[in-house]
């Protein structure tokens, strides 16, 4: 008969005060075996799903830690055969661990690969020095078509006059005439189809 202490993860929150049951302490004594077990590489085949998802966030916590360490012989053995896989000497010695390098082909392809694409990026280096500069001609400048004065310059001295003296002060109102004059010069030649 299944009650709610046979699965931890969905059955109820207990009041953290409260002492454990004897159910939590059973089964707490039991995944303590099992961290231990799977320390020591023992991992079990079967074990229930909650179990599992616990013990992989306790070998989460562990490996976070650091405190991970591999005994002096298999950590010296590591090193002897990726050292020997290294220099191409023989297979691993039997430690399991290291997985052999790759012969042939593809031993080599990525020196290929880094060769050949140092030798395009030399390539276009060489190309950009010693490239010789393309000249854009321009061509020359047309003759510009006979324009009246009047378009080219407008003359303000018929507009203003002479400025007499005690006027000299007053140049906003001779501004205003000439910008106005322009003005109309600009208007008259964009209605007869002039360019400004």
């Amino acid at each position: 008969m299944a009650t709610d202490n046979d699965d931890y993860l969905a059955g109820p929150v207990p009041d953290p005060d409260a002492e454990a049951t004897p159910a939590e302490r059973a089964h707490a004594r039991t995944f303590a075996d099992l961290v231990d077990k799977t320390l020591a590489g023992r991992t079990p085949p079967a074990m229930s799903a909650d179990d599992r998802a616990l013990l992989e966030v306790a070998t989460v916590i562990r490996a976070a830690s650091g405190e991970v360490e591999l005994a002096a012989s298999k950590r010296r053995s590591v090193v002897e055969d990726a050292l020997r896989q290294a220099v191409g000497g023989g297979g691993a010695s039997g430690s399991g661990i290291v997985v052999p390098l790759a012969r042939g082909p593809r031993r080599w392809a990525p020196w290929a690969i880094a060769g050949a694409s140092t030798l395009v990026a030399a390539a276009a280096l060489v190309a950009l020095w010693v490239r010789t500069p393309r000249v854009v001609e321009r061509p020359a400048p047309s003759a510009a078509a006979e324009v009246p004065t009047t378009w080219r310059s407008r003359p303000a001295d018929p507009l203003i006059g002479r400025i007499p003296r005690d006027h000299a002060g007053d140049a906003e109102s001779r501004i205003d005439t000439i910008f106005a004059d322009r003005l109309e010069g600009y208007r008259e030649r964009r209605l007869r189809g002039g360019k400004p």
